[in-house]
């Protein structure tokens, strides 16, 4: 094959070239994946504790504050 085998003759059809990328899903990286499981574990371990403390930790604020409460009718 010679170089005038390349080159652009009279009735040659010319097309303008574009990038083409796929728009289909692409797999995310491992280190995304492992850090949505570590998000979401921790979600869920927080969760988890916050529904066994929050009672525990609200009876004790509110039976703190009948106390005072009923302290302070009692010095009056």
């Amino acid at each position: 094959m010679s170089e005038d085998d390349n080159r652009v003759k009279d009735g040659d059809r010319i097309y303008d070239l574009v990038d083409v990328v796929e728009e289909g899903a692409r797999k995310p990286a491992p280190e995304a994946i492992l850090n949505e499981e570590i998000i979401r574990k921790v979600e869920e371990i927080s969760e988890k504790v916050a529904r066994q403390m929050f009672p525990r930790i609200a009876e004790r604020i509110i039976k703190e504050e009948i106390e005072a409460l009923k302290k302070k009718i009692d010095d009056e």
